[in-house]
């Protein structure tokens, strides 16, 4: 039994579990229903690509900074912060281009430059930004100290709340006639995502202060966020799990007393019940209230009021997303590494246009992204984001990932080719730079984070939002709030939810015990290992061979048993620095674990393959994935470049096999062909060389082989894995000869 259970490992949920174990040495599970710890701190790789899905910058994060102080505690002192140059964001309109310093002297004085008559009103705004945010640090700090004291905060609250709880549009109209600086003092409204007619200024002053004095960004890229985080709370005996889908909230006699989860680890899902006296939700409010908590009885008649107040403010703004893979540093275009926002026009509350305008492939705004330039990786990357309704894409709300159809992927292909169209006119040369897209949609948000309609902000920041009960402490005895829902949107506003929920867990001194502790700075005394969670194996190198140019077979000893897994799931390798690379599993022989590894992109994990000898010692966690055959009895065509022929090989062997079932193998050159090289079992064999003409292989892509493939599109599944690109490529030309069953797996 542990001494506390979070739902979700978004910052804000890893921030709560990190407070009890590091303050107070509790015992915390972290159940996270992604395979990737995080939440929207986590990242994705593509072929040596990396990008950050929601941790884009931060702010305040200057040395000695209160933030700074919780994350350097949080992390053991473990995260590297760079500062992202000036201009941490640059706005582009029709006839305006305007770069914001990392200096609030300095961006009011270029301000008054650019429209001197406003000069009285803009100074007057700055000041209104720093009056306003002293009204936002109350509304933090009401939720972490006892309830005794909340009252006397809410009511200094109310004398000075005033024009913070009016809208921003409001605020802006009362003080600026020109529409071209409202329409800029405007344009961060992406981070907080409500447009200037819906959001209260208080959302927008906390946005701006936040990075008046600049930005900073994670060395190494965001994941490190969890990583880092998770050590402090595996050390006090509690783990981080993932794959853990949480289904129900367990109350009895009025206390929350556990959950009821289903463990999509192993090859078979399991339910689970895990109980502790305290349960923390970082899943979302709706999510909580409406679906993981019963909403009738006595605990429904408790809750009723904030599911009404939630209905009241209703759902936030959902986004799609551009991902870039680069061929080369973005620098050598001018980038930076600050953001861009760019917009065709001075209108940011004309929200059924812009997002009609976006699903024709015409998007009217985006906010441009560089994280490879920020966080030091040497594959370039850059993100494209814009806002939309995400009823557009309740058509395919019920069909499986990665195989939503051909007219989902034609509405992506639209809608990433004009976001790249709209950015190459704020930063010319980006389109000739890339080398790889992938869009993701409102369906790929709600899939990995389960917030309704894939409203990544939260809960919105409306006024409703601010009069409304929200905040850490729930009706259910308890049960807790942690989050964004807790605290505010964005990732810092996450956090200070965080922390909110982990003060009122700890009672009355909690809040002083939690400055106390980070005042003091992290613990030194931990041991250097730990015992490890379930799933977590601590394992050596055995055996390593080369099998062709950059292509490794590997095969490690894990320590204990490895348990039940299916041909298709992969493992997660720590490969240092708190980095982490998922690899297919290519085989399991006791306690030895093979995989096949590529050193092509040259990345961390690369080089740990190319520099570990039999003897290294790693940690180990498996099985994860649902990439494993389906027993449907069609039959099966399977389709590999590279390593991705990895996750079949044991699937050759399992049941289910037909004698007309074939593997269409893709390589370069006759010398990269693994099929030759292996003596793992294995179907009819079709070989496309790219490179040049070998006996017996087809000249081409694997794509060539597929265009005349004949096969029955209802009665054939395919499963394709291995680069990216011939995936997405595969992928699209299997849409459009009619294929019905699709299984992916880029990598």
């Amino acid at each position: 039994m542990y001494d506390a259970i979070v739902i979700g490992s978004g910052i804000g949920g890893l921030t709560t579990a990190g407070l009890l174990a590091r303050v107070a040495g509790r015992r915390v599970l972290v159940l996270e229903k992604h395979t990737e710890p995080g939440g929207l701190t986590h990242t994705f790789r593509r072929d040596g690509f990396s990008w950050d899905v929601g941790l884009h910058y931060i702010g305040q994060l200057e040395p000695g900074s209160p933030l700074r102080a919780y994350l350097d505690y949080l992390s053991g002192d473990e995260l590297v912060w760079n500062r992202v140059p000036d201009a941490y964001d640059r706005f582009v309109y029709p006839g305006i281009d305007f770069s914001a310093p990392s200096d609030p002297a300095e961006y009011q004085r270029k301000l008054i430059e650019a429209f001197p008559a406003e000069a009285r009103a803009i100074r007057r705004y700055f000041r209104d930004i720093r009056n306003v945010n002293r009204w936002n640090t109350l509304n933090f700090i009401k939720h972490m100290v006892p309830g005794t004291v909340a009252p006397l905060l809410r009511g200094i609250q109310r004398i000075s709340g005033r024009m913070a709880l009016g809208t921003t549009q409001r605020y802006l109209k009362r003080r600026f006639r020109s529409p071209r600086l409202r329409a800029l003092l405007a344009s961060q409204w992406g981070d907080y995502g409500l447009p200037p007619s819906l959001s209260t200024f208080a959302t927008h002053a906390m946005i701006v202060g936040h990075y008046l004095n600049g930005a900073w960004f994670p060395e190494g890229g965001s994941a490190r966020v969890a990583r880092t985080f998770e050590k402090g709370i595996e050390r006090a005996g509690g783990a981080v799990r993932v794959a853990q889908d949480v289904q129900e909230i367990l109350v009895e006699n009025g206390r929350a007393v556990g959950v009821r989860v289903l463990d999509r680890r192993g090859p078979v899902t399991q339910e689970r019940i895990h109980r502790a006296p305290v349960v923390i939700s970082s899943a979302g409010a709706p999510v909580t209230f409406f679906d993981l908590l019963p909403t009738d009885g006595p605990v429904g008649a408790a809750t009723a009021g904030l599911r009404d107040a939630i209905r009241r403010i209703g759902t936030g703004t959902s986004a799609v997303t551009a991902y870039l893979g680069l061929r080369d540093d973005p620098r050598g275009i001018g980038v930076t590494g600050g953001n861009v926002w760019v917009s065709r026009d001075l209108d940011h509350d004309d929200l059924p246009g812009q997002f009609t305008a976006l699903l024709s492939g015409s998007p009217k705004n985006a906010f441009v992204s560089f994280p490879s330039v920020k966080s030091g990786e040497t594959h370039h990357t850059a993100e494209i984001i814009s806002f939309v309704d995400a009823d557009a894409f309740k058509a395919w709300r019920n069909t499986p990932r990665g195989n939503r159809g051909a007219d989902y992927s034609a509405l992506k292909r639209r809608i990433g080719n004009g976001l790249i169209d709209l950015a190459e006119t704020a930063v010319p040369g980006l389109k000739d730079l890339i080398d790889y897209v992938e869009v993701s949609t409102p369906l790929t948000v709600e899939h990995y984070t389960s917030h309704p309609q894939g409203a990544f902000y939260g809960i919105p920041g409306t006024p409703e939002r601010y009069r409304s009960p929200l905040g850490p402490v729930t009706p259910v005895e308890g049960l807790y709030l942690s989050g964004q829902d807790a605290g505010s949107c964005g990732i810092a506003g996450a956090m200070m939810g965080g922390v909110a929920a982990a003060c009122q867990i700890l009672g009355l001194k909690g809040f002083m015990e939690i400055r106390a502790a980070i005042t003091s700075g992290p613990r030194t005394t931990t041991p250097s290992e730990w015992p490890l969670p379930e799933g977590k194996h601590r394992a050596t190198l055995s055996a390593k061979r080369h099998l062709t140019e950059s292509i490794w077979e590997v095969c490690f000893d894990v320590d204990d048993e490895i348990g039940d897994w299916a041909p298709g799931q992969f493992a997660r390798i720590h490969v240092g620095n708190d980095a982490w690379r998922d690899y297919s599993i290519a085989g399991v022989d006791g306690h030895q674990v093979r995989f096949l590894i590529s050193a092509r992109t040259r990345g961390q994990g690369s080089r740990f393959v190319e520099a570990a000898e039999p003897g290294t010692r790693t940690t180990i966690e498996l099985p994860l994935g649902q990439f494993t055959p389906v027993p449907s009895g069609r039959r099966r065509v399977f389709v590999a470049t590279g390593t991705g022929l990895a996750p079949f090989l044991p699937m050759f062997t399992a049941p289910g096999n037909r004698d007309d079932d074939i593997l269409i193998f893709g390589c370069r050159t006759g010398e990269d062909d693994l099929t030759a090289l292996l003596p793992d079992p294995m179907p009819t064999v079709l070989r496309c060389i790219s490179r040049e003409d070998v006996d017996g292989a087809l000249r081409g892509r694997v794509t060539n082989a597929l265009e005349t493939l004949d096969f029955d599109p209802a009665g054939t599944d395919f499963y394709l894995c291995g680069s990216s690109a011939m995936v997405a490529d595969g992928m699209a030309l299997l849409e459009s000869r009619g294929a019905e069953h699709l299984f992916t797996e880029p990598y």
